[in-house]
C-alpha cells in the first residue's frame, strides 16, 4: 500500500499527538489490514533504528525524505500525512 522503507526515522510522538499540515488523509477501521499492517511496520521501522515507538491510537511518526520531513498519524479511525506535527508532550 505505502512504502515506507528508504525513509530515515527521526522522531516518534506519542499519545496524543496528530499530523497537520495535511496532504493526505483515510479513515479506516478495525477490519483494514492494510492500514494496521502499515501501522505495525512504522513501528517496527523506528524501533529498530533505535527511536522507541510504542502503538496507541494518537500518534505520529516523522520520517526524512529525499531531505524532506514527513508526518505519518494515527489519530483514532484516521490515517494521515503531513507536513507538521501537534503534540502536547
Amino acid at each position: 500500500m505505502f512504502d515506507i522503507y528508504g525513509r530515515k526515522p527521526i522522531a516518534f510522538y506519542p499519545y496524543p499527538s496528530c499530523v497537520t499540515i495535511r496532504i493526505f488523509e483515510l479513515g479506516f477501521s478495525q477490519k483494514d489490514t492494510d492500514i494496521q499492517l502499515l501501522r505495525e511496520e512504522l513501528l517496527d521501522l523506528f524501533n529498530r533504528a533505535g527511536i522507541k515507538a510504542r502503538d496507541d491510537n494518537k500518534i505520529v511518526f516523522e520520517a526524512e525524505y529525499d531531505g524532506k520531513r514527513i508526518f505519518y498519524g494515527f489519530y483514532d479511525w484516521v490515517f494521515s500525512i503531513g507536513f507538521g506535527v501537534y503534540t502536547k508532550i
